[in-house]
């Protein structure tokens, strides 16, 4: 059984995303990194093997809501991890049903936890 799990990380802040993508892939994590919601979108097309989408919800272009819903359209049963340093608790109006979110700061144990029940609830 292959127990790799393929997470793509979308966060616009290349200090914030690489210290991520480091702590990830140390965690057992494949890390898929983009910068826009856009070129993520594009991952998204291309990788059927994904296990979870971790997105920043302020991203240059279209935000992170707009990038999960496109997502699921490709991928309906993709587990959806949105994070913000703006935003609290998520905008349920524009957040996917049974989507996690985390507010930044957050720690990396949080992070952690917060992917894997996504992962397991899948």
């Amino acid at each position: 059984m292959d127990d790799t799990r393929l997470l793509l990380l979308v966060e616009d802040d290349p200090l914030v995303r690489s210290t991520l993508a480091e702590a990830l892939t140390g965690a057992g994590f494949e890390v898929l990194e983009a910068e826009t919601a856009e070129a993520a979108l594009d991952m998204v097309a291309q990788r059927d093997d994904l296990s979870v989408l971790f997105t920043d919800i302020n991203l240059p272009g279209a935000d992170g809501f707009a990038l999960a819903r496109a997502a699921r359209r490709l991928r309906p049963k993709l587990p959806v991890v949105y994070a913000s340093g703006r935003f609290r608790e998520p905008d349920a109006r524009r957040a996917l049903p049974g989507a996690a979110f985390l507010a930044k700061p957050f720690s990396f144990a949080c992070a952690l936890r917060t992917l894997d029940r996504a992962i397991e609830d899948r």
